[in-house]
């Protein structure tokens, strides 16, 4: 039996309430069986009611944490989340890019901007470097619907909408999409479209009633991330961590004052 592993890494804030960030992103690589890594962007005072305090990281120490990692683990999959500033982005993405020359790995970029309660986690000042610096180095982005207006300039009421707004913003970056529709209102089902510049993949599941969606696409985008590291091609490493972050809001079990997801849930993919 093989017992090594693939390493991912994780690049994102550090969430004090341990449903979303970098501790959701260790909890989904563990799950499904990579090796994780992690480099803090930012530190922030949180629980699923909301964001009280965000404390950013140095730029210089956030290289240091990449770096290390990277020189020591042959990092197959890197996802970014809350990457906050124009500093740390513009960071990042000199580290990522020169590393990526030397040694491929797949890059996964969340595009967090607003937390789910409503708390701003990327300022207006770093959008420019996020959209022309780091995207154009990934082979994914992974937004959702608000974050897909910021990316297109465009806003979609309904999921009819979907598979038009994933091919226009592939063609303004180039880079394939995963347009989240979780956050649409008044839908029974929740719609995923996956375009890879040549082909519309859609992903379908029930919305899970009674259940608050703290977290969920800081899984889904490390959960993509694992199946790319253990070998999947991309559509199917967004299959499965869908049915993986649907078996995980399916499961969820009461934690403080709401239900959380179970990052461990029961599941044959």
């Amino acid at each position: 039996m093989n017992k090594n592993k693939p390493v991912t890494l994780t690049v994102a804030g550090s969430d004090s309430g341990g449903g979303a960030g970098i501790q959701a992103d260790l909890k989904t690589f563990t799950a499904l069986g990579t090796f994780g890594t992690s480099a803090i962007t930012c530190l922030t005072a949180q629980n699923p009611s909301g964001v009280t305090g965000i404390l950013e990281v140095d730029v210089d120490f956030l290289e240091k944490q990449i770096s290390e990692v990277m020189d020591y683990f042959p990092v197959k999959a890197v996802k970014t989340g809350m990457l906050f500033s124009k500093a740390l982005i513009e960071r990042t993405h000199s580290l990522l890019s020169t590393r990526k020359k030397k040694e491929p790995f797949f890059l996964v970029i969340d595009p967090v901007m607003v937390a789910t309660s409503g708390a701003k986690l990327l300022q207006d000042s770093a959008i420019d470097a996020l959209l022309n610096r780091l995207i154009p180095i990934a082979e994914l982005i992974t937004p959702n619907l608000d974050e897909a207006e910021i990316l297109s300039g465009k806003k979609i009421k309904d999921s009819s909408e979907m598979r038009d707004l994933a091919k226009e913003i592939f063609d303004k970056f180039r880079i394939p999409v995963l347009l989240k529709g979780g956050h649409l209102q008044g839908e029974k089902i929740a719609l995923d479209i996956l375009y890879d510049g040549n082909k519309i993949f859609s992903y379908e599941k029930p919305f899970v009633s009674g259940f608050y969606p703290h977290g969920t696409g800081c899984t889904y985008s490390s959960a993509i991330t694992s199946y790319l590291a253990l070998g999947n091609p991309l559509n199917d490493a967004v299959r499965k961590a869908k049915e993986y972050l649907h078996a995980a809001i399916e499961q969820a079990y009461t934690a403080g004052k709401d239900k959380t997801l179970n990052h461990t849930p029961t599941i044959d993919i």
